[in-house]
């Protein structure tokens, strides 16, 4: 079927005022034009909605018929036009965000964005942050956040702030006792993401050709799963601060020094290029950042910002 939304316009103002020169004068439209739009749906629908009779259009009981069947979707219509002129803030938005921000960062922020704008649903997806990469270069994902730098030809990466990575022990007495060089360390065993995470490819880059020699003992996907394994004795780990706060507050890791060593990184908002960046997109980016502005102490805020 060929109907159109302005055939339907025209034959709602008709069945309300069956005058074909008042309704073209509504539509600022020629006579002729409203009679070609109304014969063209009569075409459509394979039956007379108006009686001619004695040169008046008379509706019948086919035209009351479908006014009452396309009302109901005119008048949804007409909502969905009035919302996107006076309140973009609705829709359905696709996030992904690599695994510490998904965690231990996005909830409140979901949360509170729900509160702000109760017609939005955002659904968020976590991932590591080169699969972050992929949904954007495949625009599957809207909206990405990732930890470190990565490339990408064909995304934005927008920086939302620093962080410096914490290495972390469960054994009170090592992690106070001093400053260790990094080659002390190199052997303990090591619990770390799996290739891929953010905070890996953050410690490769520091490490340098000491990565070869570092013990890495388990690879875990699951950061809770990591703190879990730190239990046992020797062992080490490197996080983001997010994600030991609560740990670290209640006593059950702890910091260790290392010598010389800063495991900086920053996080990013990620875009394809060419992806229209709607009033949605752009204000949930813009919310993310005020939270990590306004979060934990140990976020060293972008200057930028």
């Amino acid at each position: 079927m060929n109907i159109t939304v302005r055939q339907l316009e025209l034959f709602v103002s008709l069945m309300r005022n069956p005058h074909i020169g008042k309704v073209a004068e509504e539509h600022f439209i020629t006579q002729s034009a409203v009679s070609m739009a109304i014969k063209s749906l009569e075409d459509s629908v394979g039956e007379q909605l108006f009686d001619r009779i004695s040169n008046r259009l008379v509706p019948n009981e086919s035209g009351r018929l479908l006014l009452n069947r396309i009302r109901p979707a005119l008048e949804q219509l007409q909502e969905v036009e009035t919302m996107f002129r006076q309140n973009r803030m609705a829709g359905v938005l696709t996030v992904a965000a690599s695994s510490t921000i998904a965690d231990y960062i996005m909830p409140q922020v979901l949360f509170d964005f729900r509160n702000l704008y109760p017609e939005v649903q955002v659904e968020m997806l976590s991932r590591n942050s080169a699969d972050v990469i992929a949904g954007i270069e495949s625009g599957t994902v809207a909206l990405g956040f990732i930890e470190g730098d990565y490339e990408c030809r064909v995304a934005d990466f927008r920086e939302l702030c620093t962080e410096e990575l914490v290495v972390v022990s469960s054994d009170k007495d090592f992690a106070s006792a001093r400053e260790y060089t990094l080659e002390e360390l190199l052997d303990m065993k090591w619990v770390l993401r799996e290739s891929g995470s953010g905070t890996r490819q953050t410690m490769w880059e520091y490490l340098g050709p000491a990565k070869k020699r570092l013990n890495v003992f388990l690879e875990l996907e699951h950061i809770e799963s990591i703190k879990m394994v730190l239990k046992n004795p020797d062992t080490l780990s490197c996080m983001s601060p997010f994600c030991v706060q609560r740990e670290l507050a209640n006593a059950e890791l702890f910091p260790v020094q290392v010598e010389g060593v800063e495991f900086k990184r920053r996080f990013y908002s990620v875009t394809h290029r060419q992806k229209y960046k709607s009033t949605l997109l752009q204000a949930f980016a813009d919310h993310v950042r005020q939270h990590l502005e306004t979060m934990w102490p140990w976020i060293m805020r972008n200057p930028q910002h």
